[in-house]
């Protein structure tokens, strides 16, 4: 295919349809009893994940995510059978982390309880360190702490995992030196912060505990079977 139109091809979203594609495949090939609407958000929720695990793979994280974008599309189009040989691979991870990381609830009585057992580790107090933060230098720490999941194997939601890690690592740091005295450490020793993020991370990776709870609504007369 010609640079040029590998370039139309991108623009209009085909690599992006092709990985939705490999994803719908793989998914449908499990032995869970899925139906469409079941299917169509794992689909979606992968999606994200394989393109984090992709872009590592390529060595294109650093990237603005258009260019990210742009690049992966081109490696997708050129090079299909390299990129389903890593989807395979990171597919076969990501059913492993699912079934490990992520925690499917039913009732609301289980939803309350979860609640309850998440406010003992309050992460509140980060959101407003946050904002005092240089976005480009959240976005940095955002990127480091996905790079280094994959690394430990950790391929299942990892928007909300990373933003785990950086919560409850500044939360933690704020109940030790106080805002300012974070906002301090942050501007003078930011190697001490990555630190303290890399700690966090292997703690993650020698757990086996789930950390992604998702409410699920079913009606009464349904039986819900699969994803587990």
């Amino acid at each position: 295919m010609a640079y040029f139109d590998i370039d139309i091809a991108c623009r209009e979203g085909f690599g992006e349809r092709k990985l939705v594609s490999m994803i719908q495949q793989r998914i449908n090939s499990l032995p869970w009893d899925l139906d469409l609407n079941e299917q169509d958000f794992l689909t979606g929720y992968a999606y994200q994940d394989l393109r984090y695990y992709l872009l590592y793979k390529f060595g294109l994280l650093n990237l603005s995510n258009n260019d990210a974008s742009y690049e992966l599309c081109k490696r997708i189009l050129r090079n299909e059978e390299q990129v389903t040989k890593i989807v395979d691979e990171w597919f076969n991870w990501w059913v492993i982390k699912w079934r490990q990381r992520v925690k499917l609830v039913f009732s609301e009585n289980e939803q309350l309880n979860n609640e309850n057992n998440n406010n003992a580790n309050p992460q509140s107090n980060a959101d407003e360190l946050l904002k005092s933060i240089p976005k480009n230098l959240v976005d940095k720490l955002r990127r480091e702490i996905i790079v280094e999941l994959i690394r430990q194997n950790e391929v299942c939601s990892l928007d909300v995992v990373s933003d785990f890690i950086l919560r409850t690592t500044l939360s933690e740091l704020i109940n030790e030196y106080g805002k300012d005295g974070t906002l301090k450490l942050i501007s003078t020793n930011i190697t001490s912060i990555r630190l303290r993020l890399l700690k966090k991370i292997m703690e993650i990776r020698d757990s086996n505990q789930p950390l992604v709870i998702l409410r699920v609504r079913i009606s009464p007369s349904q039986t819900y079977q699969g994803i587990s």
